[in-house]
């Protein structure tokens, strides 16, 4: 039977996550439920008790609603509404479910849920079936039954395309952005609406009829949150920014960058221009996409800063494609035939030499954990204690290990970890620690022992594991709290009264410890941390250049000897240099190279004079080459400056791994010789900022593949490297769009080489 029960658009107020605002308030819902049953003795007796009451269908809804049922989404709300229908009364066998939020998003009409449940997904069965009658024939009850079958397989069928997937709707999307072919369309902007529509995978929770206080659902697993804000930033940040001449390249884009940045399996797209046809309403496209349509594109090529249509790798350099597991310094690969999982785990230290201890951390992690590797790495963090006020600093990290290894064990293997770097576990609780690894995420597990609870148990209220997490994925779903940890850090931040008490800040000398070794120096003696960005300390840092060259174009020849690169190097520091950068090679247009020994000559003597001075600024030395590298390391250098950005010298970004020093990674195209030829940012629709940070992005995985922190990169959009005197001024004007998301730390000059 297809008979059903409806009542539309019940108004309720609820606490169902945040609003609009991101505050966590009661707010309007609508609730339209069609449960599917038989209504044929009633219709054939008049009898009430036959029939479904579809008030009393209303009054559970509602008292459900009002009730403090703990949930954080429309997904579980809605999962709890059909718990609810369903168990108005036995007979009802199916129940489709829409949930509307209309103050769910500033500049959306609503977002909504549809989703469709029979009685035996839910909980877990039909229901019982009234045994056989004693005056019953066998015939009449073989009938009866086969009816009964024939009525449930009729409600299943109702599912339609929901019978495997659930649908989140954002509608009538409101936008601001230059869209068409016409003159007007290129000069002014114009509001376009969008309906989003995303197909996701069901998760049901069979047997999760009832819905506790705190959320968790009647079988005792928590709900499996979809968040569709982190779609809809995303998509709102590519639309402003954007300038298609067609709206299929825009409903496109959309699709591809739902897909691929935020993990949505399918999604529709509707884009509507409202002003687009003088006698009609609007005139629209729609499409629906899925992982498949985009599955040959890389990960790093998926966003809107991909070249268009591009496959090829950028000109001059290799191909760089997603991650090579077998370029990464790890004990042993993971295997095929076992599930890979994504742990993401915090670094902590605030004893001794706090940055060579994450960075031994980290090589532990790819050492001593079988079937285990690190993948990401965040930023690095300087924070105040916390709980426990009365000690030192720390350094704080984060960082994503692809394991094998099931929760307790990877615990376990942490902890060995920890006592074999000498934490000492007799020390009081949230005392200080020469390190401290824990567990904040493992896939989208939820789960509590004596031992762990995962998500973290104090993530929520922790800005020193919250901020290098988002530096990794800051749309990563806390399931406990129904919120990203994006929005978890930005409600400390923004929401309470939290002291500004976290700063980002990057190593500019080395830290006293290599990979391979155990040696670790007992202080921070050795280690230079500068803030970025916070207000009390230096925000700008300043590179005095000296040039041990003959042709370099700025004063080529005028520091070439031995002495004068000394009493340069002391008229620079005089003058309020903060590094030094020494470079043994001219990198102008057209420049030849003059070869590894040669440079090594140049740079050598001139740093180990600098270090016998007893001069300790930190020293970066502006080469390409591994192998001069690897010595003016050894003579006292800090940072290598690579104008290659690793691509030149394949032994480059395996050194610095090794070294663990700090790299300045700069975009370049071709070499000295040839970059002049290279400026054509066509294939990004000549953006030139698409293509440079698309193109550093490329190099930044290079580098984080080969076990490179991201801590360690600063980067260098290479003013005047494959960009003519426009590009150069357009790259000056648009720099914060080079440092948004993991792309933040930057250094800009124009070369003197």
């Amino acid at each position: 039977m297809s008979d059903k029960i409806i009542f539309h658009n019940l108004q309720v107020r609820t606490v169902l996550g945040n609003d609009g605002w991101e505050r966590n308030k009661p707010q309007p819902l609508l609730i339209t439920a069609e449960i599917y049953t038989s209504i044929i003795s009633a219709g054939k007796t008049d009898k009430v008790y036959e029939s479904v009451h579809y008030g009393v269908a209303c009054k559970k809804a509602t008292a459900f609603a009002e009730s403090d049922h703990g949930l954080q989404s429309l997904e579980a709300f809605a999962e709890g509404i059909a718990g609810v229908c369903l168990g108005v009364t036995e007979r009802a066998l199916a129940v489709h479910i829409v949930v509307r939020k209309p103050r769910a998003l500033l500049h959306a009409e609503y977002v909504s849920i549809d989703i469709f449940r029979t009685r035996k997904e839910l909980l877990g069965n039909w229901g019982s079936v009234s045994e056989k009658g004693e005056t019953e024939s066998q015939e009449k009850f073989a009938l009866r039954t086969a009816e009964i079958e024939a009525e449930r397989a009729t409600a299943e069928s109702m599912a339609g395309p929901l019978a495997n997937e659930d649908r989140i709707i954002v509608k009538q999307l409101s936008l601001s952005t230059i869209i068409g072919v016409n003159l007007w369309e290129r000069h002014y902007k114009q509001v376009v609406n969008f309906d989003l529509t995303l197909h996701n995978h069901k998760d049901i929770k069979t047997g999760s009829g009832s819905v506790s206080g705190s959320g968790l659902l009647g079988n005792g697993s928590f709900f499996r949150y979809r968040n569709f804000r982190t779609v809809v930033e995303q998509v709102t940040e590519l639309v402003e920014k954007s300038s298609y001449r067609t709206v299929e390249a825009l409903a496109t884009a959309i699709a591809r960058i739902a897909i691929k940045q935020c993990k949505v399996a399918k999604i529709t797209v509707r884009v509507e221009k409202p002003n687009a046809l003088v006698f009609a309403e609007y005139s629209a496209v729609e499409i629906t996409r899925s992982a498949s349509d985009f599955a040959h594109l890389p990960e790093s090529m998926s966003g809107s800063l991909a070249p268009s249509g591009a496959t090829t790798p950028v000109p001059g350099s290799p191909s760089i494609g997603r991650r090579n597991v077998a370029a990464l310094p790890v004990k042993d690969t993971l295997s095929s035939s076992s599930a890979t999982h994504a742990a993401y785990i915090s670094l902590g230290t605030n004893i001794g030499n706090r940055l060579a201890n994450l960075h031994r951390a980290l090589d532990l992690l790819n050492t001593d954990i079988p079937r285990s590797h690190v993948v990401e790495t965040s930023f690095l963090y300087e924070t105040a204690p916390m709980y426990v006020t009365d000690q030192p600093r720390f350094l704080n990290g984060a960082c994503l290990v692809h394991t094998e290894l099931e929760p307790i064990e990877l615990l376990d293997a942490l902890q060995a970890i920890e006592a074999k770097m000498g934490r000492d576990y007799s020390m009081y609780r949230n005392g200080p620690r020469v390190i401290d690894l824990d567990i904040l995420f493992y896939d989208e597990v939820v789960m509590k022992t004596e031992r762990l609870t995962i998500p973290h148990a104090l993530l929520h209220e922790r800005r020193f594991q919250l901020a290098p997490l988002c530096d990794i994925d800051r749309d990563l779903m806390h399931h406990r709290k129904g919120k990203t940890v994006g929005a978890l850090l930005r409600h400390l931040t923004t929401h309470s009264n939290v002291p500004e008490d976290i700063i980002q800040v990057t190593p500019f000398k080395s830290n006293g410890y290599s990979a391979g070794t155990d040696a670790v120096t007992n202080d921070d003696s050795g280690c230079i941390l500068r803030a970025l960005s916070p207000k009390q300390l230096k925000a700008t840092v300043f590179m005095g250049i000296l040039n041990c060259t003959p042709d370099s174009f700025s004063d080529g020849g005028d520091h070439y000897t031995f002495d004068q690169a000394i009493e340069h190097t002391l008229e620079l520091i005089k003058d309020g240099a903060d590094i030094i950068d020494i470079g043994g090679q001219s990198t102008r247009p057209g420049a030849t190279q003059v070869g590894i020994d040669e440079e090594i000559r140049r740079v050598v003597p001139v740093i180990q004079r600098i270090r016998e001075l007893g001069i300790g600024i930190p020293i970066s030395v502006d080469t390409f080459y591994a192998d001069v590298a690897a010595a003016a390391l050894d003579a006292g250098a800090d940072i290598i400056n690579d104008v290659t950005g690793g691509y030149f010298d394949e032994k480059m970004l395996p050194l610095i791994a090794q070294r663990k020093c700090p790299y300045v990674l700069m975009h370049m195209r071709g070499d000295p010789s040839t970059m002049t030829k290279l400026n054509d940012y066509s294939e990004y629709d000549g953006d030139v900022i698409r293509g440079t940070r698309f193109e550093l992005s490329q190099r930044v995985r290079a580098a984080l593949d080969h076990g490179i922190p991201r801590w360690n990169i600063i980067l260098d959009p290479g003013i005047g490297f494959a960009k003519e005197g426009a590009q150069n001024f357009e790259v000056l004007r648009r720099l914060p769009e080079l440092t948004a998301r993991n792309i933040r730390v930057v250094a800009v000059s124009e070369s003197t080489k």
